[in-house]
């Protein structure tokens, strides 16, 4: 159960995400595609490395996470649904904003997998660019549901943010609704500083006992700045364009390394600080 958001302060954007969920194994990699550089973060779901989000160096952001549907939601899952792991790698390697996602959508409906043991939970996915421009994607029946954003920030959490289009922040409910209501209120009353240390504090707010990793990404400087469980204190850098991570908060030395064959597991790069 995790929380993303996109902000939009004094022409800089600030995304960012906190995955939580069991203690899996996680990856990075940073690869290139014609004339840009693409960074994914993906966890090992089913015995496969499923991509859970991820930006471009024209500034794209798109970030997929659990939602409860509502009791009784019958998927589409038609053959021509458009497989949600697979919008990654579309949209990253194709478009740098997201009215350009729109298009390459046109008349595609989007379909997510579901466990048969929780019938009601499916995934929701968000997507932003550094221009101002971000929307929440959920499934509907045989159509896509589409939240663009109001002002100068969005949000996702858990439940679906297309049931409350109409509704005040407060009046959500559902999974995640108090982590929503806890971050509109600080990015809200931040919005005119908003930062790096402010999107971390967001995620500090809204964390919980199984957040296995904290994500905050400046694509304006295509600078990636990540923290994992173990010690939230310690803080990664990570240069999309450099193809680098290096050690930054909580450690006693700033060693970089280069991203070798376009991917590091995280537990790999754990072990080379303890």
């Amino acid at each position: 159960m995790c929380t993303s958001f996109a902000v939009y302060s004094q022409e800089k954007a600030i995304y960012g995400m906190n995955f939580d969920t069991d203690d899996i194994d996680l990856k990075l990699k940073v690869s290139s595609y014609n004339d840009r550089n693409l960074f994914y973060f993906s966890g090992l779901l089913d015995n496969k490395y499923r991509d859970i989000a991820g930006f471009n160096s024209e500034g794209l952001f798109i970030c997929t996470q659990a939602v409860e549907y509502s009791p009784g939601f019958k998927s589409s899952c038609n053959e021509n649904d458009w497989f949600a792991f697979d919008i990654f790698d579309e949209a990253l390697k194709k478009t740098r904003k997201t009215s350009e996602f729109f298009e390459i959508l046109n008349k595609r409906v989007i379909s997510y997998p579901r466990n048969p043991l929780f019938p009601d939970l499916g995934l929701h996915t968000i997507i932003a660019d550094k221009s101002g421009d971000a929307f929440i994607l959920e499934e509907g029946n045989d159509t896509n549901i589409v939240s663009p954003i109001h002002n100068d920030f969005i949000i996702m959490t858990n439940f679906p943010n297309g049931d409350f289009k109409e509704a005040n922040y407060n009046k959500v409910y559902g999974i995640g609704a108090d982590r929503y209501i806890c971050a509109y209120e600080y990015i809200h009353n931040n919005i005119h500083s908003f930062g790096i240390n402010e999107a971390f504090e967001v995620l500090s707010k809204t964390s919980q006992e199984d957040t296995l990793c904290s994500i905050v990404y400046e694509p304006l400087k295509n600078e990636i700045y990540i923290s994992f469980k173990k010690d939230l204190s310690k803080k990664w850098k990570i240069s999309i364009m450099e193809k680098t991570i290096q050690s930054l908060d909580g450690f006693l030395s700033n060693n970089k390394i280069q991203f070798t064959n376009e991917e590091i597991f995280v537990k790999d790069l754990i072990s080379l600080y303890e």
